[in-house]
């Protein structure tokens, strides 16, 4: 079996990864670029890419905190209108979105695969956070020191590390294994790991930084803020919890 991910989907994660460092305004980059589209069926002008792509994506998009709606327009409203909306729909709201003309919050069409593409793309994205967050405590717990030894030296902090890390890995294993295969309670596991790594690994991340890691003139701040608006908007680790004893 092929584990590897698709050439489209590493492409599509490099490409959104550069255009997220460039400075330029994010939102009308991934659009020129067909990013917002590329990941949408042919229907509504997209390459026929699916949801593996699409979180491909999302993870890029953590990584660099980027507040931008592709979530909700793009892999929650358009991608599900493109599948199951009529004609019309998808002339008028899926195409549109994904040119960049057109932002989407939500839709009313297919509501559970709706939701279950929201849990799985919070997740995704979350991971992009973690991930990050993780590096950049990682790499400050190698430099800053503290009585004549860096700060990653001491065990309590080595420990905390150590754990976030299995979090972060524990999120990638089940965002790829609910991307390959979206069934509730693949999505429910992804949106659980989600909601708890973010937590944790955030609370790490600003204990391990000190004073700086709410410091508004260090990034980290921006990580923390957008972990917990994704375990907010999964109702938290309990909700999904929930879901996934209701498909067992």
């Amino acid at each position: 079996m092929d584990f590897e991910l698709s050439t489209e989907a590493v492409e599509l994660a490099g490409l959104t990864r550069e255009l997220a460092g460039s400075g330029r305004p994010l939102w009308p980059a991934l659009a020129e670029a067909g990013i917002l589209a590329a990941a949408l069926p042919e229907r509504a002008g997209g390459d026929g890419h699916g949801l593996v792509e699409q979180c491909a994506i999302l993870i890029e998009l953590g990584r660099h905190a980027a507040d931008v709606p592709y979530l909700t327009s793009i892999v929650v409203a358009a991608s599900t209108i493109a599948e199951f909306g009529t004609d019309e729909q998808v002339e008028t709201l899926a195409a549109p979105a994904g040119r960049g003309e057109l932002v989407l919050s939500g839709t009313d069409v297919a509501p559970d695969h709706a939701k279950r593409r929201l849990v799985l793309g919070t997740a995704a994205q979350q991971l992009g956070v973690v991930e990050r967050a993780l590096e950049m405590t990682a790499e400050y717990a190698r430099t800053r020191v503290q009585f004549g030894r860096p700060i990653g030296a001491f065990q309590a902090v080595s420990q905390r590390l150590a754990d976030a890390w299995i979090d972060v890995e524990a999120l990638r294993l089940a965002v790829w294994q609910a991307a390959g295969r979206p069934e509730p309670a693949e999505v429910a596991t992804a949106g659980f790991w989600a909601a708890e790594a973010g937590h944790r690994v955030l609370h790490t991340a600003v204990h391990v930084h000190g004073g700086v890691g709410i410091d508004l003139d260090h990034p980290l701040h921006r990580y923390f803020l957008a972990a917990e608006h994704h375990e907010f908007l999964l109702g938290g680790a309990t909700a999904r919890l929930l879901d996934l004893a209701e498909v067992l």
